[in-house]
């Protein structure tokens, strides 16, 4: 089920950064979202990413910073080199007394890729460095000094100050309340306001949250929700789409098809197809 990620790291680096290689071009790693700060940069070969429900591919020495609580997944549309930094919101807070997310947060690039001279240098040198195999004291070190001098560059050319001070904590738990809910209960025809009964709020508030947080609608989030189990379904193979529809919550295959491509860019039976 979609929900909040915890992202954890090794304890000798306070953020998580590595590479790696596209080996199954099927895979789509499904959307989902967290309170880390992620950062991808691809070395080579090419990547797409729906962020905030739009789409954009990343080519050779192109990057996409995402902030935190955005729903996101990727797919890797050839064989590639991919570098990965995620910056825990604690970790963020702590080495900007507390300005990112009350004072900060990094640039909405319009869901486009950027490249930049000076930063592509500091990701080039990481991503040589996390193909070091030997995992000593320098390999530590090494990868801890490019972390941070890549956030200093971030901060200094993609950042963008905010207009009022984040309730980021209060949001998160809204919304995972919210997803929980809806992981329980996404075969019926629930509503807004049953969300906004359950977590004791207006239907316009929790509405915001959702929006603003994560950058999709209510029924974005659902179908979201819905589609991650049409996968599952599916892939067993034993039960027709128009069955799967119906005990996902879709009730029809043209609901459920339109939902699938909306996030996909394909139909389910495509999908599927080409994940067997």
């Amino acid at each position: 089920m979609i929900k909040y990620e915890e992202i954890t790291h090794e304890s000798t680096i306070p953020f998580k950064i590595f590479s790696f290689r596209a080996k199954n071009l099927n895979r789509i790693i499904a959307p989902h979202w967290h309170q880390s700060t992620e950062v991808l940069f691809v070395k080579n070969g090419s990547l797409k990413i729906m962020l905030q429900n739009k789409n954009c591919i990343l080519h050779e020495n192109e990057f996409v910073v995402i902030n935190p609580n955005v729903i996101h997944s990727t797919r890797s549309l050839n064989r590639n080199w991919v570098l990965c930094i995620q910056f825990p919101l604690s970790f963020l807070k702590r080495v900007t007394s507390n300005a990112f997310g009350n004072h900060f947060i990094f640039k909405d690039i319009n869901n486009s890729p950027v490249t930049n001279k000076e930063i592509i240098t500091l990701f080039n040198k990481a991503i040589y460095q996390t193909e070091n195999k030997t995992k000593n004291i320098s390999y530590y070190l090494d990868l801890y000094s490019s972390g941070l001098l890549i956030l200093k560059n971030l901060i200094n050319s993609y950042s963008i100050q905010t207009s009022s001070s984040s309730s980021v904590d209060k949001n998160v738990n809204i919304l995972n309340k919210s997803i929980t809910f809806i992981n329980s209960n996404y075969t019926k025809n629930i509503t807004l306001k049953d969300i906004a009964k359950y977590l004791g709020y207006s239907s316009s508030y929790c509405s915001k949250i959702i929006k603003k947080d994560l950058g999709i609608s209510f029924k974005e989030l659902i179908n979201i929700v819905r589609l991650e189990q049409v996968v599952i379904m599916a892939k067993e193979g034993q039960k027709s789409f128009e069955q799967i529809a119906q005990e996902t919550g879709f009730k029809t295959y043209r609901n459920l098809y339109n939902a699938f491509y909306a996030v996909y860019q394909m139909s389910p039976k495509q999908f599927i197809k080409q994940s067997v």
